[in-house]
């Protein structure tokens, strides 16, 4: 008897799963064009196709503050070397070409998808658009970008097969 409520369970929980998997996956996220019509900060959890930055160097201002960028393909690490303070900077572009600069938490962002992560080219994140703030990106003199910020607080899809890959081994 004890083997058959055991079975019934894994069978319960396979179920809760899949549904729960499928859900997600099936799930219409509202895209980043979306946010041009906010005019006050608000949690949003938004799709947007990433824009990467390519390689090099670059200066970012935020915050009255100012950011060495180092880009990395499709995304970049920004560092303030006065502060301390490091985002991972997405720039995430909707159908209608409005663009946000998404900052997440550099520490965050490396210890949950590695130094070297695979970013794929949508991008789903949750987090506060604050379109009070704006990020300008500079190549030299010239700015390049110019967004409303999206603080990340996760990203929901996009970096996740980051996780697939084999783990270092140091020899």
């Amino acid at each position: 008897m004890r083997r058959n409520g055991f079975i019934l369970s894994i069978i319960l929980l396979a179920a809760i799963a899949s549904i729960g998997y499928a859900s997600i996956s099936a799930s219409k996220y509202n895209e980043v064009s979306s946010l041009a019509s906010v005019s006050s900060d608000m949690r949003v959890t938004v799709q947007g196709d990433n824009y990467p930055l390519g390689m090099g160097t670059y200066v970012m201002s935020y915050n009255d503050k100012i950011f060495q960028v180092e880009a990395r393909g499709a995304y970049a690490i920004a560092r303030n070397v006065e502060t301390g303070e490091s985002y991972a900077l997405f720039i995430l572009t909707g159908k209608n070409g409005f663009a946000v600069a998404a900052l997440y938490p550099a520490s965050d962002f490396v210890s949950k998808y590695g130094g070297s992560p695979i970013v794929e080219s949508t991008i789903v994140v949750d987090g506060v658009y604050r379109p009070g703030s704006n990020v300008v990106i500079y190549q030299g003199s010239t700015p390049i970008v110019q967004a409303k910020v999206l603080e990340v607080q996760t990203i929901l899809k996009g970096c996740h097969a980051s996780y697939e890959q084999e783990q270092a081994t140091v020899k």
